[in-house]
Parts: structure tokens; C-alpha cells; sequence
């Protein structure tokens, strides 16, 4: 007989500092990946492309959060629209605060005759989260205005399917949305789809599924011996480091979803995070524990560090430095995106989220991750 959850109270939940840190090493991987393209670092071999590793190890936590963050959302009466409305105060705000500074860019350009103003249909589902190649990449690589929103579309597909479950029991409503979202992903390998199904229907979701069932072991009490969860979390990172991505047709220009990045990205991912959640007795040491808070502005970070590179490369434009400081601009540049990208979620993303809170859920509760 399937074993199912009671529902979880609605405060008290534990906080998992270990996922806050995953989430902030994410974030930094695809920081130092796109630092990498405008100041390059040389001290020693970075394996640039690699770092893109960030992407599917933000997906598969994302997976576990929803499970673990949703307890008291399972088979309760108005679990779905409670779980809806805080992935749209999660997600959604700073997302199009971030959109709508881009298209106000765009406006400017286009009244200096730089360049044209984005199409309608661009716009609309760039702030619907609809697939649609606004970035002229093709059909294949369909990006919104914002181009680190494909990540956004995914996730938001995500949320859409699971919240369609979320009236079963937890273990239920986990193994129903995998199962949805296996077949989506066979019938996209199988029949050629026109988007948006054609980019949702890819090997990529099955990272938010591997999340999801981490959270059920951890649920369900499952750990790892310590020297097992070493093991599993080394095994993880020889994937990222070590894999010949040539051997096994790996390509991401501009983007890639495909099994391959499943097999190596995601492999990775998945086998750190169970490392990360499931290893028995695992506690941050001292030093690791101001990267927890790193982790709550992680989002932040991911959606501004182009704007606050364009700054970088705008105030440095005139600026000529010798080649052996190349390294030193890199790195100071990297920690002062991360620091400038903490301090707007401090200053402004949470206290925008709190006052939308508050007027937008009358009854609060509070939980550990979301």
C-alpha cells in the first residue's frame, strides 16, 4: 500500500540552510559562466561551459522545494490556489520588474534609432512565460525578451502541471506529476510538436522530477551513511568535470535541453543534491553559513547580473588594464555582482514581496523554503 503524509503543519517547518547553499553555488556556476564570455579568466582552466551545470542543479532544487515548501498544500481545501499564488509572488514580480526595465531599454534605443522595438507578441509572451523566439535564435532555441527566462518557462510549466495534482496526497500527487511529465517527454522524442509544446515536451523537465523525488526519500526519513553520500556527492561533480561532451553529441549554442544534457548536467545535479539532503548528520560548517543567506538572494542574482555587467562593462569602457590583472578584474567583478545582487534583495526585492504578502494572503503561513 502507497504510504502517504499527513498534512504538514503550516509553521515550525525546518529550514534547510543546506538547500540555500546549493542554490547560491548555482547561481554563482552561471554568474562565473557569463563573466567568463566578457572578462575572461585564465588562472587555470575554468571549463567554462560546465558551469552551465547551475541551470539543471537550480531545476532539480526547484523540484524539491515544491515538494517539501507544498506539505500543507496537499489535499487541503484551497492548496491549489495557495500554492499558485505564492509561485507568482515568488517568481512573477521581479521577473517582470526586470522585463519591463529591458523593453524601457529597448524604448530608448529605438527612439535613438539603435535598434527596433520588440514585436507585440514578443512582449505578451515574454510576460506570460509562453515560449516564443523573440531572440531571433529559431524555433529550436525559443527565448523570451529576457533571455535567462527560458529557465522561467520551464519552471513555470512545472508549477502549472503539479498544481493540477496537488488536491492528492503528497506521494501521490509527486508520482502523478512525474508520470505526466515522462510522457510528455516520450511524446515529444516521438512526434514532432510545433512550440510551445515543442520546448516544454524536453528531456530537461525530468530534472524537476528528480527533485521531487529526493524530497520524498527525505520525507520518508531515507539518509545516506556519511562516507555513501562523499561518494555520491564526488561521483556527481566527476560527471560535470570529467564527462567528454564531444563523445556524447553535447552542444548548447545558444541553449540545448536534450538528453545528453540530462545524462551529464542533470546527473551531476541530481546526484549532488542527494548528497546534499539525504547524507545523514550534514551540517554547514561555520564558515559555509553566510552562503545560506547568499541562497535567499540567488534569484535575484540570476536575473540581474546581465544588467549589472552591462554596468561593469560600461564604466570600464575607456579602461585599459595590463594582461596579468585579467584574473584580478574577473574575480572582483564576479563577488561585486553577487554583492550588488544580495543588497537588492535585501533593499528591495524582500521588502516589495513582504508588502505584497500581505495584502495578497490574508491568512500567512509560514514555511522553511520557497
Amino acid at each position: 500500500m502507497m504510504k502517504t503524509f499527513k498534512k504538514a503543519p503550516a509553521t515550525g517547518a525546518r529550514r534547510l540552510d543546506v538547500l540555500q547553499v546549493m542554490r547560491a553555488v548555482a547561481a554563482v556556476m552561471i554568474v562565473a559562466l557569463h563573466a567568463d564570455v566578457n572578462w575572461q579568466f585564465t588562472l587555470f582552466p575554468l571549463r567554462a561551459l560546465r558551469l552551465g551545470g547551475g541551470v539543471d542543479l537550480f531545476f532539480v532544487i526547484s523540484g524539491f522545494v515544491i515538494v517539501y515548501a507544498s506539505r500543507p498544500y496537499f489535499a487541503a481545501p484551497g492548496g491549489r490556489s495557495a500554492f499558485l499564488l505564492r509561485r507568482f509572488l515568488r517568481i512573477v514580480p521581479l521577473y517582470w520588474f526586470v522585463l519591463t526595465v529591458r523593453l524601457a531599454m529597448a524604448a530608448v534605443a529605438t527612439i535613438i534609432g539603435a535598434k527596433a522595438f520588440p514585436p507585440l507578441q514578443s512582449i505578451v509572451t515574454s510576460y506570460l512565460f509562453i515560449p516564443y523566439d523573440s531572440m531571433g535564435y529559431g524555433d529550436a532555441y525559443p527565448f523570451p525578451l529576457i533571455d535567462l527566462g527560458w529557465t522561467l518557462n520551464y519552471e513555470m510549466f512545472f508549477y502549472l502541471v503539479f498544481a493540477i495534482f496537488i488536491f492528492l496526497p503528497l506521494e501521490r500527487a509527486v508520482f502523478t506529476t512525474a508520470g505526466v511529465l515522462l510522457v510528455a517527454v516520450l511524446i515529444g522524442s516521438s512526434i514532432d510538436l510545433a512550440l510551445p509544446f515543442s520546448f516544454w515536451f524536453q528531456p530537461i523537465i525530468l530534472e524537476f522530477v528528480a527533485g521531487m523525488l529526493i524530497a520524498t526519500l527525505f520525507l520518508r526519513g531515507v539518509r545516506l551513511p556519511p562516507l555513501l553520500g562523499l561518494a555520491t556527492a564526488l561521483c556527481g561533480l566527476a560527471i560535470w568535470m570529467l564527462t567528454d561532451l564531444s563523445s556524447i553529441g553535447f552542444q548548447c549554442n545558444p541553449g540545448c535541453y536534450s538528453y545528453s544534457r540530462l545524462l551529464v548536467f542533470g546527473g551531476g545535479a541530481i546526484l549532488l543534491m542527494a548528497a546534499a539532503t539525504l547524507t545523514r548528520n550534514i551540517s554547514l560548517p561555520r564558515f559555509a553559513q553566510p552562503l545560506a543567506k547568499l541562497g535567499d538572494s540567488s534569484y535575484a542574482l540570476y536575473l540581474l547580473h546581465p544588467f549589472i555587467f552591462r554596468g561593469f562593462k560600461t564604466v570600464l569602457s575607456g579602461v585599459t588594464f595590463p594582461p596579468e590583472w585579467s584574473n584580478l578584474v574577473y574575480l572582483v567583478i564576479v563577488v561585486s555582482t553577487v554583492a550588488i545582487a544580495h543588497a537588492f534583495h535585501v533593499f528591495v526585492e524582500t521588502p516589495a514581496n513582504l508588502w505584497l504578502r500581505d495584502r495578497l494572503i490574508t491568512s500567512p503561513r509560514k514555511v522553511a523554503v520557497t
